[in-house]
């Protein structure tokens, strides 16, 4: 049974991780034991969740975190994305219940101190990503024997959720991230299933730019809570500038 701890709380104004000189606010609640169904209905309001903690922008002069999910089924690689499918094709992904390995910590911790030059830690690794309530399923991506990235999934009734991706620097030649986007649609093909989420995609950053890139897909519009196709969104000449 679900379990909320509190209500709906608003977020004091932080800098924003995304876009310079701009403020991010964002709504965020706690719950435990959520289920498909209550998990489809939330992502398809635009939340994302890590472990139990449900949140989504609401920054009041932007709106550029816009959810984007690929129907998985229809995904199609451009010719750039083939290459990346063909270059990997020997990479082996399986998939299961999340559990803790010195495996996923290295690949994590790798990931972090050489794309992002930061220093995490480990207990907020383990507690945030893997801690139980969240995520429900981990992806691994080996290259022989050897774990060359992770991805976190959250599960719904009619999709699968990108909750998190990581991988080893040293195997950044076979783009692991592109190539975890159509190996986990597959898997949520698989699975009976319709979406894949893909996240926030934000118009001018760098890092979250790229989730437009995977067609076709929709995006959400905040302000009618309704989910379009790319071409009709207010956004659809940035994506395609």
């Amino acid at each position: 049974m679900t379990v909320f701890f509190g209500g709906i709380h608003t977020s004091s104004p932080v800098e924003c991780p995304y876009l310079p000189e701009r403020q991010f606010v964002q709504n965020y609640f706690f719950a435990s034991d959520v289920n498909e169904t209550e998990m489809s209905i939330l992502l398809a309001s635009g939340w994302r969740r890590f472990g139990n903690y449900f949140f989504r922008a609401n920054c009041p002069s932007c709106s550029l975190c816009i959810p984007v999910r690929v129907d998985a089924a229809e995904l199609k690689p451009s010719k750039s994305q083939r290459r990346v499918l063909r270059r990997g094709a020997g990479i082996r992904m399986s998939a299961g219940k999340p559990v803790y390995s010195e495996e996923l910590w290295k690949v994590y911790l790798s990931h972090q101190t050489g794309q992002f030059g930061k220093k995490p830690d480990k207990d907020d690794f383990i507690n945030n990503l893997l801690n139980g309530n969240s995520p429900d399923i981990l992806t691994e991506y080996r290259i022989g024997e050897e774990l060359i990235g992770f991805g976190l999934l959250d599960s719904a009734h009619d999709g699968l959720s990108s909750v998190y991706f990581s991988f080893n620097p040293e195997w950044g030649r076979y783009s692991p991230g592109v190539l975890s986007v159509f190996r986990e649609s597959l898997l949520t093909v698989s699975q009976g299933k319709r979406w894949y989420y893909l996240g926030y995609w934000v118009p001018g950053s760098r890092t979250m730019e790229y989730k437009a890139a995977f067609k076709p897909h929709q995006l959400y519009e905040w302000e009618s809570g309704r989910w379009v196709d790319a071409e009709k969104h207010p956004f659809f000449e940035k994506i395609n500038k």
